[in-house]
């Protein structure tokens, strides 16, 4: 669910950016709401990756700071 939060995210402002001239960038004469969509799902899926990273380091420090706890305890 919080991927299909991420790619709403990102689909919107993307759709903004086209709709308020963005489109000159791009040619995409044919299907203009698929192409855009399918940007804003790369744009997606890297966020996504960037949040797991982000959860997966900030668990890690909680880690190593327990285990940095129990060693200054021990001494």
């Amino acid at each position: 669910m919080k991927f299909l939060k991420i790619y709403v995210m990102t689909l919107v402002p993307t759709y903004l950016f086209l709709f308020c001239g963005g489109w000159m960038l791009f040619d995409f004469t044919k299907h203009f709401f698929v192409a855009t969509a399918a940007c804003a799902l790369v744009l997606a899926v890297l966020i996504s990756a960037l949040v797991a990273l982000n959860n997966q380091l900030r668990q890690l420090r909680k880690r190593v700071e327990s285990l940095e706890a129990e060693e200054n305890s021990e001494q």
